[in-house]
């Protein structure tokens, strides 16, 4: 079964053990309909049930079994929520999961140029860690229409449209 990372848990609120959760997609309907959820941070893994969710504002708080107190749900600051593919959000047209732009070639015509090996969080996009075919150098490439055009999931593709950013 393939998962994806969905979220970030992000520390605690309140007395009774409840996490603050950051949706990598901004979207929490398809958290609150979870039972269990896969937690990942530094290549250790825990699955937990969960006991309870709300909301708060615009957070959403969710209480895992056995986390009873703050001093418990800190030690979870910054674990990642993993959820089946399935369970994930469902995207709209022109969105696309960061695990899926990470297995990505990036062509320009019909010749592959490199190959997205990372993606990073930047302050206006996703920026694309890309490995030259020619050079073997890394390059960051933004994740925004002027510089990537054609996205074929099916291919694992994304049209490069200013090969001048892989020189």
């Amino acid at each position: 079964m393939e998962y994806l990372a969905t979220g970030v848990l992000k520390g605690p609120h309140g007395v009774q053990g409840f996490v603050k959760v950051h949706s990598y997609s901004q979207e929490y309907g398809h958290l609150v309909l979870l039972r269990s959820v896969s937690l990942r941070k530094d290549g250790t893994q825990r699955e937990l049930k969960i006991e309870s969710v709300k909301s708060s504002g615009k957070e959403l708080l969710v209480k895992f079994e056995g986390i009873d107190t703050p001093e418990v749900a800190r030690t979870y600051n910054g674990w990642e929520i993993w959820v089946p593919r399935q369970s994930a959000a469902n995207l709209e047209d022109g969105e696309y999961y960061v695990a899926d732009l990470a297995a990505c070639s990036l062509r320009v015509a019909e010749r592959i140029v490199g190959k997205v090996v990372g993606v990073v969080e930047g302050p206006q996009a996703l920026l694309l860690e890309v490995e030259s075919a020619a050079d073997q150098r890394r390059y960051l490439v933004p994740f925004m229409g002027q510089y990537i055009g054609d996205v074929d999931m099916e291919k694992k593709e994304l049209e490069l449209l200013v090969p001048e950013l892989l020189a």
